[in-house]
């Protein structure tokens, strides 16, 4: 990102879409406006009214731009749904002479990127993982290095492409052209995660209202990425048919009175529940409200838990799990998750911002801060070269020690 030239990205949820204006200083990134909106033509991660999502689009920008006294034309934008796929996948490439050259480098990238696809998905980012020479793993450069036979590791994920079609569609609609596009997860863990905890092994779980975006760091890199299709607009319907409620109501609810543990709400305390057309208001405990959300909340965090085990890196995170999106604000998240999955859980807030910092401090906003921070560029674009694809795989050290 270019020092004082302000950028624009944007994060389009189920539920809310955020827009942040911001620049890079000195002394790190300064959020100049944030535009929220409600979310109407998205349904977990997916857009279902172009129209609709475009003008949710149109209000979140306007609003941040008016904040920031700028115009925004080109934005980064978070990529979600079930719809996306991670995969890891390797190749191979023999040293010539005994010497690893950054052309049998690329030549090992090549063949890991070799993966076959259904004709729909296309290839949202590679993330190079580590190279192996002659089975010593865990090397970033090999360049120079003696050995035989060396393998790249890469972490790929692959989305419908009709999918990010539509949503750069409705970017269009409401004035604004699409620069990248960044897996949602990997926005969210690089605004809430420290190097140390990507080196000695995390998991991040962004709970947004339609999916949770799930990412695993393993000895410094990306090991495992996946999407659980159930998260907090669940806990919304749940509570709506057992209050009897409208779902607006049923969140209003969930989020001025909620709690994950049943067990840390008063007995006593109750709660105004809004009855549905031709019903009155009613009162409600609101420990009954807790054990609902409660019940809903477990079964979304052993959907987490288990789809960590299927990672086969369970054993191995050490710095536990890290929760971040709008539901990780709910009260009590993180002792049910310790319970659930049997680890050190915290809620992850972005930190270290200038500017409309206490604006953007809650978790809720930890993938549009990711994105504002950067990532590397992904490399889905159709017609893009091999060689540019190379680019976008290497990290920016060893690209500039290569050329």
């Amino acid at each position: 990102m270019a020092k004082n030239v302000p950028i624009g990205v944007l994060d389009v949820g189920s539920q809310k879409v955020t827009m942040l204006v911001a620049e890079q200083r000195a002394n790190g990134l300064a959020v100049l406006g944030v535009g929220t909106s409600v979310s109407r033509g998205m349904r977990a991660g997916c857009v279902v009214d172009v129209k609709k999502t475009s003008e949710a689009i149109g209000a979140a920008l306007a609003e941040a731009e008016l904040m920031a006294g700028c115009e925004i034309h080109k934005v980064a934008i978070s990529v979600s749904g079930e719809h996306m796929k991670g995969i890891n996948s390797h190749g191979v490439a023999a040293a010539v002479n005994r010497e690893v050259s950054k052309a049998s480098a690329l030549r090992a990238i090549e063949g890991a990127k070799a993966v076959s696809l259904p004709k729909e998905m296309a290839v949202l980012q590679f993330l190079l993982r580590q190279f192996v020479l002659d089975g010593q793993s865990g090397i970033l450069d090999p360049v120079g290095m003696e050995g035989v036979r060396l393998e790249a590791h890469l972490h790929v994920t692959s989305v419908v492409e009709s999918v990010i079609r539509n949503l750069c569609k409705s970017c269009h609609a409401a004035g604004l052209s699409v620069t990248s596009q960044v897996p949602a997860s990997l926005a969210a863990a690089e605004a809430v995660l420290t190097p140390e905890d990507k080196e000695m092994g995390v998991a991040v779980a962004d709970i947004g209202a339609g999916t949770v975006d799930l990412v695993i760091y393993q000895a410094g890199t990306v090991a495992h990425t996946a999407v659980i299709p159930s998260a907090g607009h669940d806990v919304t319907r749940d509570l709506a048919h057992v209050l009897e409620t409208s779902l607006v109501d049923a969140e209003g609810i969930k989020k001025r009175h909620g709690s994950a543990m049943a067990s840390l709400v008063d007995e006593d305390f109750a709660v105004e529940v809004a009855g549905l057309p031709g019903r009155g208001i009613r009162q409600v405990r609101a420990r009954h409200v807790a054990e609902v959300m409660e019940a809903r909340l477990e079964e979304i965090l052993d959907e987490v838990r288990q789809s960590i085990v299927r990672s086969s890196y369970g054993e191995m995170l050490t710095a536990g799990l890290v929760l971040t999106g709008g539901t990780a604000l709910t009260r009590g998240i993180t002792d049910l998750a310790t319970r659930v999955l049997q680890m050190p859980a915290r809620v992850g807030e972005p930190s270290g911002l200038e500017g409309l910092a206490d604006e953007i401090d809650d978790a809720s906003y930890a993938t549009a801060v990711g994105l504002a921070l950067g990532l590397p560029e992904n490399p889905w674009q159709p017609g893009w070269s091999a060689a540019t694809m190379v680019k976008r795989v290497i990290p920016e050290w060893v690209r500039r020690r290569w050329s």
